[in-house]
């Protein structure tokens, strides 16, 4: 196994993988063993500038940037795995991922059937430790959605049965507000009369923030706000802010007010807030989640399939949320299509207090997968083998960035 993934690496290298020295043994697997993969990084054109509380994440000029696996079974199933790359949000560039990808974690699934994921997860683990950092789970989610897509396809069945099923047919999201003025906040919430849940972006000035909320609530009294600090505030500035929010009846929770790592700053938040605090950027794994409740420095956790290194790790800090009182929420990072729909199957299976706010559909100009299912904001769960969505290879191909 080790001579296949030298191969398998050396392939990748080249811009492909073959396995023909790995055929033999794969007999017993009926040619469903993975033989090639590629890693494919791609632009997507924003339609309009999203910025939060920790810089711009994409507009115009400035298109995101993510990255695709494409696996292939010897019978000829693809699979597509993908990512999105925020650096200001989490370390992982779009060079790292990639790097990542083709040096390490790829060729493990050299000679693998993809119905063995737990063994890919092990491994993965093994050669990147989730120790220090978070062990580049943005990478290993690519990776593992990919593997998850071709497992479904080969068995005729759709991501959300191999999680035990889903509990609803369609999802309504949420969709974000840009840190902007005030009245281009307002206008932006017009925008989508269909939505009635938003995340409101703020920026850790209370006067300003409070406007901005003050403009929004006049334009949209129909809606829900999801307040989302993005880290932006100082602790010495947020009481302030906080006392403010006790004037707004349409708050449902406050997301990640302080910095990722003071966790004793949010929990002053928690004590002194008049709304639920929920935590991200502070909580990528299950293990995060046992921690942040021991300390009970938040009331809720938002989900992210990429920050958790995959959906089924995401879903492990789902059922460990639960088990300790904590309410749920999900989200994203602008997904496009592929990793957007693997959001769609997971989110379908949980219980989230609140719309999932994946907010590619709003932003991004090209979501790079046909057959999603959706109307307004309403996007319908598929029921068609793995993701159940067609991912466009020619377009994939043709927005492929070339990176130094």
């Amino acid at each position: 196994m080790k001579s296949n993934r030298r191969a398998f690496a050396q392939a990748l290298a080249a811009g492909g993988l073959g396995l023909a020295s790995a055929e033999a043994s794969a007999t017993s697997a009926k040619g469903r063993r993975i033989r090639k993969a590629e890693v494919l990084p791609v632009g997507i054109p924003f339609q309009s500038e999203f910025k939060i509380g920790v810089g711009t994440v994409g507009g115009k000029g400035k298109p995101g940037r993510y990255v695709l696996v494409r696996l292939e079974t010897e019978d000829g199933h693809v699979g597509w795995g993908m990512t999105n790359t925020v650096p200001n949000w989490a370390y992982e560039t779009i060079e790292a991922v990639v790097g990542t990808l083709k040096n390490y974690l790829v060729p493990l699934a050299a000679g693998k059937t993809p119905f063995e994921w737990n063994v890919l997860k092990k491994e993965m683990d093994a050669t990147i430790r989730p120790a220090v950092s978070n062990g580049a789970p943005f990478a290993k989610s690519a990776l593992e959605i990919a593997f998850l897509d071709l497992a479904g396809k080969v068995a005729g069945l759709p991501i959300h049965q191999m999680l035990g099923g889903k509990v609803r047919d369609t999802i309504d999201l949420c969709y974000a507000v840009s840190i902007d003025t005030p009245q281009a906040m307002a206008a932006e919430v017009k925008k989508w009369p269909a939505c009635k849940c938003f995340k409101v972006k703020v920026a850790g000035d209370p006067d300003e923030d409070v406007k901005r909320l003050e403009a929004i609530t006049a334009a949209r009294p129909d809606i829900v706000i999801w307040l989302d600090a993005n880290q932006s505030y100082q602790p010495i500035r947020l009481e302030r802010f906080l006392e403010a929010l006790k004037d707004f009846d349409n708050i449902r929770c406050f997301e990640q007010p302080v910095r990722s790592e003071d966790w004793m700053g949010l929990r002053r938040a928690r004590e002194k807030s008049p709304y639920p605090i929920a935590i991200d950027e502070g909580c990528f794994s299950s293990f995060d989640v046992a921690r942040m409740a021991a300390m009970q420095a938040a009331d809720l956790v938002v989900l992210k399939v990429p920050k958790s290194g995959g959906i089924t790790n995401c879903n492990k800090s789902a059922v460990v949320s639960e088990a300790h009182g904590l309410g749920l929420l999900g989200s994203g990072l602008t997904d496009a299509g592929v990793s957007l729909m693997a959001a769609i199957h997971l989110y379908s299976t949980l219980d989230l207090l609140l719309p999932p706010e994946l907010n590619g559909p709003q932003f991004l100009a090209d979501l790079l997968v046909e057959d999603m299912r959706m109307e307004g904001v309403t996007v319908t769960v598929p029921d068609g083998p793995g993701l159940g969505v067609t991912v466009p290879e020619a377009r994939v191909r043709e927005s492929l960035l070339k990176l130094g």
